[in-house]
């Protein structure tokens, strides 16, 4: 999921709205976001909530600083390891935290490697 737009950007369409008189549809073109945002900022604007993005949904990641470290020193090692390969080491290693393999290509894509490849 995308991160929600910053506090900056959300008091600017505020401001736009209460200070210039523009139309959420202008707003909307002017600043580069939905028609949808804007609604919904200027809602809990005039509602008194606060601007502030709330905290991103979803679980959090089930592989920690340990984990990625092990991970990036298997990948400099041998780089031509495949995912499925990768992700049997990573199960019979960290035991306690099993994972499936697709959370083993997520996570050597955040370290910046692509599966069966050397660093980019």
């Amino acid at each position: 999921m995308a991160l929600g737009h910053p506090l900056e950007l959300r008091e600017r369409i505020v401001r736009a709205h209460v200070e210039l008189k523009m139309a959420p549809q202008e707003i909307a073109e002017l600043f580069g976001v939905g028609r949808s945002s804007v609604r919904r900022y200027l809602a809990k604007h005039a509602a008194g909530e606060s601007l502030t993005p709330g905290v991103p949904t979803g679980a959090p990641t089930k592989l920690g600083d340990k984990e990625l470290g092990w991970l990036r020193k298997q990948l400099m090692t041998d780089p031509y390891l495949t995912s499925y390969e990768l992700s049997a080491r990573y199960n019979k290693r960290f035991r306690s935290n099993q994972v499936h393999r697709s959370t083993i290509l997520r996570a050597i894509a955040g370290l910046g490697f692509t599966h069966k490849k050397r660093p980019r």
